[in-house]
């Protein structure tokens, strides 16, 4: 389990599956790939390539490489290639790289810098029309 209290406020309501929650924490670099369908927290120095469902930098963690996620909460600083649904820029979080992004917030403090930026469109539905011949 991890203290919440390491964790600036808004972000409380925003962890999912706390108890479960991968975490890289200390004062090392972790470099390599990881994978997971659920939650990470880096606290950290990470490099490499990384996805899952939910990933939080902390405000003393760094991530850089070539991130996927559902969910990127930021109040660290994040570089590389990103492809987000949803990313959300906390006061002190900083972005930079190439994203492409459904949905993307910014507190005020935090920063964007970024070589270049891709909304990714909803995929639109395909109604077909089906009529019975009688």
């Amino acid at each position: 389990m991890i203290k919440i209290s390491r964790i600036s406020s808004p972000l409380k309501d925003k962890l999912k599956n706390l108890e479960t929650c991968s975490q890289l924490d200390g004062d090392g670099v972790f470099e390599g790939k990881y994978n997971t369908s659920g939650s990470v927290l880096i606290r950290n120095n990470y490099i490499g390539e990384i996805s899952a469902d939910q990933i939080i930098v902390d405000e003393n963690g760094k991530l850089e490489g070539k991130i996927k996620s559902s969910e990127l909460i930021i109040s660290g600083k994040v570089d590389g290639t990103i492809t987000a649904d949803s990313i959300v820029i906390m006061e002190t979080g900083k972005l930079s790289g190439n994203i492409a992004y459904k949905q993307i917030a910014v507190f005020e403090g935090g920063l964007i810098d970024v070589d270049g930026m891709k909304q990714i469109q909803e995929k639109e539905e395909k109604i077909i029309k089906i009529s019975s011949k009688v």
